[in-house]
């Protein structure tokens, strides 16, 4: 039974949800997150058009919802104890290749500190590494970045449009070395990494929920929505008992 599975953390965890002052609203600003026309701020319609969602016939030139959020169909289907051979796809292939390709058994956080010189880089910048044991050197794995779609060099506009939400900020997966090129001041940067606690359970659940996010936009704000707070989201999607994004009311720093 369906029951009150929508006020579940796990299900806010996955859509982003948080309480406002006349409800609750998910910080998903990109209306595709979404399989309800109503799902930003009505959690309970969200999670009835999904769970209609796992049983739709498959359509030609697109991608059917299990293949679209993995992360949240694998949830449903333990919580509503769903027998796969009732479902249209018992897995998403593409998802499944991206995770034999990646062969990700563990995970660390990853801080390039700071550059006064560079407006975008005067804070720093969080990433997540997702590694394997075959890999002899951190650079050889891949790494999680949110960032915000910007590409203006003058230091006051760039802050005017962080501050107030008019840049989108979008999700990547990429190679670690090639998010490290991309710092030209590398030079005059230290880059801090901590280990998580990840189990390859944990680490397989952070990786579904980032395959969600493709193509999808948030609205980037500089002090609050930023890489560092996104990226709680999706430790919280691997491990919810973290909580994590409760302990940052107002604003956070990386």
């Amino acid at each position: 039974s369906e029951g009150r599975l929508h006020e579940t953390p796990y299900w806010h965890i996955l859509l982003h949800y948080k309480k406002k002052l006349f409800g609750t609203e998910s910080l998903v600003d990109d209306p595709d997150f979404f399989l309800s026309p109503l799902g930003r701020t009505d959690p309970r319609a969200e999670l009835a058009a999904n769970i209609r969602g796992l049983f739709q016939a498959e359509r030609k030139g697109e991608p059917h919802p299990i293949c679209r959020f993995p992360a949240r169909y694998a949830w449903l289907r333990q919580e509503l104890d769903i027998d796969g051979t009732r479902l249209p796809l018992t897995e998403c292939q593409p998802f499944e290749e991206m995770v034999a390709d990646l062969r990700a058994e563990s995970a660390s956080v990853a801080f390039p500190t700071y550059h006064m010189n560079s407006p975008a880089s005067m804070f720093g910048h969080t990433l997540i590494n997702v590694e394997t044991r075959d890999f002899t050197s951190h650079l050889l794995s891949h790494t999680v970045n949110y960032a915000a779609d910007a590409t203006d060099t003058n230091g006051f506009l760039f802050a005017f449009k962080g501050l107030f939400g008019f840049y989108k900020g979008f999700y990547s997966i990429l190679p670690y070395y090639q998010k490290i090129q991309e710092y030209s001041d590398i030079a005059q940067r230290d880059i801090w990494e901590y280990q998580l606690s990840l189990t390859p359970a944990e680490v397989r659940r952070m990786v579904a929920h980032i395959w969600e996010f493709r193509d999808i936009h948030t609205d980037y704000y500089f002090f609050d929505e930023n890489c560092s707070y996104n990226l709680l989201f999706l430790l919280e999607a691997a491990r919810p008992s973290l909580r994590l994004t409760e302990r940052f009311p107002l604003w956070v720093t990386p």
